[in-house]
């Protein structure tokens, strides 16, 4: 019955194209058009295992916050953004740049649980107020990130990075980008802060962090952009050629190393949106949005060693003011003449290709719409946002307009 079902479903599709409707093509959520057919199924799987809902007879928690991937990963479809309510808590203690995690109920990294499966001890985390000796603690929201397009980062090389960077504002812009480095000195492209190298790490740390969920290594130190070994801040104790281990009753690894394979696959894979049709009023933003300046950091195009990409990033961290700023200090940014080597006050410039499906905005989802992030840009932004900020209400509707097509 289900080859009939799917007929019937092409053919009320073949109908109402017939009657003049038009087909909606999602703009989001699909596979990159030039992988092979083994690579399409491994994406369809990971798609699949993406959605799964893990419970703690399956190795959920003892410490979590989600109990399946995509519930920080599903608007609009699987491997978008999160709403709010999504959120999650980081807790770092001790000064910028030497950051680690609180030293109770045995936390192995920087984010906070909120929930918590059976047999754990010690209730609910309470965070005080100072940690030993008086150390400073940091607490910061982040939101669950859009995973469009992030696959092709790994493609751009270091070259191309290092290249774009001004860490010192040479060019008197007023714009001073800077690469950032996971440990091991290795050039970062993914995170809020391109504090991560390793597209890999960076998944298995998340299912630690977010689920409980422990893995092995699929490809471990291979999957790092310059085919070199580091260790990430997102499993501090472990690297990525080590098994990742919990308290909880259930045998490790958790998922098995060819289901996690599919995820990354997914994670990889996963194309950006399409964009729409250029409009009058998009086309009129487009010109203002390269004009006053947002180019500068967003930039159109990227080379990568399959061809160029357009996800309107640089890949680099920039202040965001002190309105932004977090007090979290991720990575080992290129140093500068200014000697500031932590990153609490600066982000990596957000791609823009599906912009008009990835709200709420901004690292902590504060900004609901295109405009109030725009509004809340200062360091390095600010003269940009000023000069928008003076357009006409018409204009400033075509830039919006220009950033929605994306």
């Amino acid at each position: 019955m289900k080859p009939m079902r799917n007929t019937f479903a092409l053919a009320a599709c073949l109908v109402l194209a017939a009657c003049g409707f038009e087909i909606q093509i999602p703009r989001a959520g699909g596979p990159l058009d030039d992988i092979t057919t083994e690579q399409r199924a491994a994406f369809d799987r990971g798609s699949a295992l993406m959605r799964r809902r893990f419970t703690p007879s399956e190795g959920l928690g003892p410490l979590y916050n989600a109990s399946s991937c995509a519930a920080c990963h599903e608007q609009p479809v699987t491997g978008g953004g999160a709403p709010n309510y999504r959120n999650f808590f980081l807790v770092a203690m001790g000064p910028q740049g030497s950051q680690v995690p609180l030293p109770i109920s045995n936390l192995p990294s920087q984010v906070l649980p909120s929930f918590f499966g059976p047999g754990f001890r010690g209730g609910r985390i309470v965070v005080p107020v100072t940690g030993p000796q008086g150390l400073a603690i940091t607490m910061a929201q982040r939101a669950g990130p859009p995973l469009f397009g992030t696959g092709l980062f790994a493609l751009v090389t270091n070259a191309t990075i290092i290249a774009l960077s001004d860490p010192d504002d040479a060019d008197g812009d007023g714009i001073s980008g800077r690469f950032n480095r996971a440990p091991g000195l290795l050039i970062g492209r993914f995170g809020f802060k391109s504090q991560a190298n390793n597209i890999e790490s960076f998944i298995r740390g998340a299912a630690r962090n977010q689920m409980g969920v422990t893995t092995n290594p699929v490809l471990g130190s291979g999957a790092t952009v310059s085919l070199s070994s580091c260790r990430l801040p997102q499993v501090p104790t472990t690297g990525p050629n080590d098994p990742i281990t919990d308290e909880d009753t259930v045998a490790d690894p958790e998922v098995s190393v060819p289901d996690f394979a599919d995820i990354i696959a997914f994670c990889r894979f996963l194309a950006p949106p399409r964009r729409l049709d250029l409009t009058a009023p998009a086309a009129r933003g487009q010109v203002l949005f390269e004009s006053i300046g947002c180019a500068k950091c967003h930039l159109m195009n990227l080379t990568t060693s399959r061809g160029t990409i357009q996800p309107f990033t640089d890949l680099l961290i920039h202040d965001m003011g002190p309105q932004l700023a977090d007090g979290i200090s991720q990575g080992s940014p290129q140093p500068s003449l200014a000697g500031i080597a932590t990153t609490g006050s600066e982000y990596r410039t957000a791609p823009l290709w599906g912009a008009a499906l990835n709200a709420p905005y901004l690292h902590d989802g504060r900004a609901g719409t295109l405009l109030e992030a725009i509004t809340m840009h200062a360091g390095e932004a600010d003269a940009i946002r000023i000069t928008f900020e003076a357009l006409s209400a018409a204009d400033q509707a075509d830039l919006i307009a220009f950033l929605e097509g994306l």
